[in-house]
């Protein structure tokens, strides 16, 4: 699904609401999100101290809510390690499920005498991922000694699937349902 900006209908107003993975337009609703911005900046982080140097970003649609705070992430740790921005290459996917493959042609394009010109691969959730690691095996690229990908989600019972494992980073779904139930089971105030 996604983080999401919702709409609350006018019926609900007055109801004891809270907020699981999305947002609305009114501040007194309680809401319970993931901190994508400080995930991408720590995983950054974690690729930068691994030693690698040339990344291409494949970032979920702009208008994804999670895409504008993780691409934050990524760009202020990129730049807090003394890196220039100017040396990455970022690309954004298209609106709808059908854009995942458009990653194939984005991978080709990056491939300067059967080498990639990139180290390291983000992608904006582990389906693009998956979509890379395709293009990258099927070209003999081997991950993560020849190029290191890393996912966003870690969805469930796909993950592992990956061979050789996926890195990603793992949304806390368990942790946001569980404080969003307690916070109606405990009648909590104002939290987000």
């Amino acid at each position: 699904m996604g983080l999401r900006h919702i709409t609350l209908p006018e019926s609900l107003y007055g109801e004891n609401i809270v907020l699981a993975n999305c947002v609305a337009d009114d501040p007194a609703l309680p809401s319970y999100i993931p901190d994508d911005y400080t995930a991408q900046y720590e995983s950054t982080q974690h690729l930068l101290a691994a030693g690698y140097r040339q990344p291409l970003c494949f970032w979920l649609p702009e208008s994804a809510l999670a895409t504008g705070y993780r691409r934050q992430g990524f760009e202020q740790a990129w730049r807090d390690a003394g890196r220039d921005l100017a040396e990455v290459k970022q690309f954004h996917m298209a609106t709808g499920d059908d854009h995942y493959t458009d990653l194939a042609s984005l991978l080709n394009d990056h491939f300067k005498s059967g080498k990639p010109d990139f180290d390291v691969l983000i992608c904006g959730n582990d389906r693009a991922a998956f979509v890379a690691y395709q293009v990258l095996l099927a070209k003999g690229v081997r991950i993560p000694q020849d190029v290191a990908v890393m996912g966003f989600d870690n969805l469930v019972g796909v993950g592992h699937l990956f061979l050789p494992p996926l890195t990603t980073i793992q949304l806390p779904h368990d942790i946001i349902g569980r404080e969003a139930a307690l916070h109606i089971i405990e009648g909590r105030e104002g939290e987000k």
